[in-house]
């Protein structure tokens, strides 16, 4: 028995489980897109004691833009704290 993909009711989250992130990448089931996964098609998830496995938005994109042959580079996120320091 195959699982579903899911499409988000709005726009794309970040963090993604499996059923959106297969959606996200085109895939017709969970399975095939673990099964490219599993083959390193697509990032592994991140796993965090505690919480349950999730994709992050970017990391799937750059996997899908260099399945293209296009270069997708993920810029370092920051957070400035400047205005929390009193």
């Amino acid at each position: 028995m195959t699982r579903p993909v899911r499409f988000p009711p709005g726009g794309w989250p970040l963090e993604m489980m499996s059923d959106m992130a297969a959606a996200f990448c085109g895939e017709p089931s969970v399975e095939a897109f673990l099964t490219k996964v599993r083959r390193r098609i697509y990032c592994a998830p991140a796993e965090t004691p505690g919480c349950l496995p999730k994709w992050h938005q970017l990391k799937l994109a750059a996997d899908i833009a260099r399945r293209h042959n296009l270069k997708f580079e993920i810029s370092e996120i920051v957070e400035d704290a400047t205005d929390l320091i009193a």
